[in-house]
């Protein structure tokens, strides 16, 4: 009973930071889907912002939150197969000039129009609809989606997509099919993650999906490392925990915060997630040194070829 007090005490006290890590999985999900179809693609921060007003309006106006989110995330499906479309034929730098752009755009629509977004005010006193559990078991519910996507054929096929695009058409893919479904739940994600934000917190602005948080959800994937699902929800984590543990430096943790994110970029090029792989491998190879195992296929020949037998 004390061990289960305790560990109710502890989530207690830390709830928002829970809840803030929650969101930014999600929003980093928005972003690692598209770059693991190999669409650079920071879209999912306007699309943050989009559902973020969408549920929060619907949700003042009375609608349920289920269906809040529900309405929100059908609208950015919407929103985000025409601009998919539209953005089709850009690739790399290209294409993540022009989700920037288009961040930007909802950042200022959300700022200028007063009327319904509140300005620079933003939305006040929404109902808190969505419980710490219950945001829980949706970054569960999409965590699993995601891995059951990655592992099927879809999945395969996006990766296929992803690292030769020329060899998927050889095979009758319809890679750009494929990559407008890749944009569109990306585009989703970013959604249900602004969404989430907006229910929970019961008050949103229009900075809220701004540069920083572009900055903040793109690092998120490079920290974790953007192979990974697990990275990609370990770079959130840390982008959450970190700044709120450094604020004993006072102004000077973003110089420490920058300094670990390059030390990281440069030296551990996928993540931390391929740090700990390459750790693991090194350890596991030591290991099996050390007991005389040899890898599969490393077999030397031996030292005496054995004697040839003689042929009646």
């Amino acid at each position: 009973m004390t061990s289960l007090a305790s560990i109710s005490s502890w989530f207690t006290t830390n709830q928002v930071l829970i809840e803030n890590i929650l969101i930014f999985v999600l929003l980093a999900f928005s972003v690692q889907v598209a770059l693991r179809t190999g669409i650079f693609s920071l879209a999912g921060i306007g699309f943050y912002a989009i559902g973020s007003y969408t549920a929060a309006l619907l949700v003042k106006d009375g609608w349920p939150a289920v269906l809040a989110v529900f309405a929100a995330l059908a609208l950015t499906a919407i929103i985000g197969y025409l601009l998919a479309v539209l953005l089709v034929r850009l690739r790399d730098l290209y294409l993540a000039m022009a989700t920037f752009a288009f961040d930007l755009m909802v950042g200022v629509v959300a700022l200028n129009w007063t009327g319904l977004t509140g300005g620079a005010l933003g939305v006040n006193l929404i109902p808190v609809s969505v419980s710490l559990l219950g945001l829980i078991l949706i970054t569960i519910g999409v965590m699993v989606l995601l891995t059951l996507m990655e592992n099927g054929t879809l999945g395969r096929t996006l990766s296929a997509v992803r690292e030769d695009e020329q060899l998927a058409l050889s095979f009758a893919v319809d890679t750009r099919r494929y990559r407008r479904f890749a944009f569109v739940i990306s585009s989703m994600l970013g959604c249900l993650a602004g969404a989430m934000h907006a229910l929970i917190f019961n008050v949103i602005q229009a900075q809220d999906a701004g540069f920083n948080l572009i900055v903040l959800a793109l690092t998120m994937v490079i920290l974790g490392g953007f192979g990974s699902w697990v990275g990609a929800a370990l770079g959130a984590f840390l982008l959450t925990w970190i700044p709120i543990r450094l604020t004993s430096v006072g102004v000077w943790w973003p110089v420490y915060y920058g300094g670990a994110t390059v030390l990281v970029a440069t030296f551990a090029p996928g993540g931390l997630i391929g740090l700990a792989r390459r750790g693991l491998r090194g350890t596991l190879g030591l290991w099996n040194r050390r007991i005389g195992l040899q890898p599969v296929g490393s077999a030397q020949p031996p030292a005496h070829p054995p004697p040839a037998r003689e042929i009646p």
